[in-house]
């Protein structure tokens, strides 16, 4: 009886083990299948159709859609092979262009850059008629307006170039007569300025502290002290509420919705440390998500 019992304690062991095993084999097995082996030629290039038009404005040529296509399928659309392809086309004077026609359309409506030279020819005629009739404080205040039109026509080449950062480069875009025309007066230049970089309306009291320091008071904002405008958009454009914004617009962007709390960390952890405008792109534009795989 003893040896009975203990031939079917045996065979039930054995049989358990070699359940065990092809579990096992079929786990592994579905584990290693290739992730990107169904995605089509046709999903790659419009992913590729996707990227030439968000960074360039344009969709790639023949050659490029080929090459490009080729290239991510021969990588297995690694994150490596995509992130190059990115790093290559934020590289180029293409992308800078598209990128400074985004923003000079949103925040300076309606201003070309012939307008924008023709304000310098103006000022610039300004400021020496002034030096002949030996009106040197006027003079000044030519040469000191004339500083940031050249700095709004320089913006696009000094930021692809870094020699501005992306926080430089957008108090370029604000401060000059251009942003102050369109947004006449303190409280409208407080307002756009926190709906265009913020993504917000201010509180009443931010709204208060901050109309007093574009007014030339001593105030608080952010706990910030200061007593004039520069000081005032400076505040704001060194504030984790600005990297904050900036993470909004590559979202809406390239995604057409907000970042998730999570992507908002990544990105004002990225921002904070490197100022990389850039990167966060990338980091969207090499997703599944962004690329439709």
């Amino acid at each position: 009886m003893r040896n009975i019992l203990y031939l079917m304690l045996m065979m039930v062991f054995i049989f358990s083990c070699k359940k065990d095993t092809i579990v096992q084999n079929i786990i592994i097995e579905d584990n290693t299948a290739p992730p990107y082996d169904e995605v089509t030629t046709v999903q790659i290039q419009n992913y590729v159709n996707k990227i030439y038009i968000d960074l360039l404005g344009r969709e790639p040529l023949d050659n490029e859609l080929t090459s490009t296509t080729s290239d991510l399928k021969s990588n297995s659309l690694s994150d490596t092979s995509r992130e190059q392809l990115l790093a290559n086309l934020m590289s180029t004077e293409e992308y800078f262009k598209r990128f400074y026609e985004i923003y000079q359309s949103s925040y300076l409506p309606g201003v070309t850059n012939d307008e924008l030279d023709f304000t310098i020819y103006i000022f610039e005629v300004e400021r020496d008629q002034a030096i002949q009739n030996g009106n040197n404080g006027l003079a000044q205040l030519y040469n000191a307006e004339l500083a940031l039109m050249y700095a709004l026509r320089n913006a696009r080449g000094d930021y692809q170039n870094g020699e501005i950062t992306i926080n430089e480069f957008m108090f370029i875009l604000t401060r000059n007569s251009f942003y102050d025309e369109i947004n006449m007066g303190a409280e409208n230049f407080v307002l756009s300025c926190f709906e265009n970089f913020l993504k917000r309306t201010p509180t009443d009291a931010e709204l208060n502290a901050s109309v007093n320091m574009v007014n030339g008071n001593p105030s608080l904002v952010f706990l910030q002290d200061g007593n004039n405008k520069v000081e005032f958009i400076n505040i704001l454009m060194n504030s984790s509420e600005f990297y904050q914004g900036l993470a909004i617009d590559i979202y809406n962007q390239l995604l057409v919705r907000e970042p998730s709390s999570q992507e908002m960390v990544d990105a004002i952890f990225i921002f904070d440390d490197t100022q990389d405008y850039q990167a966060i792109q990338r980091l969207v534009m090499k997703s599944d998500e962004y690329a439709g795989f």
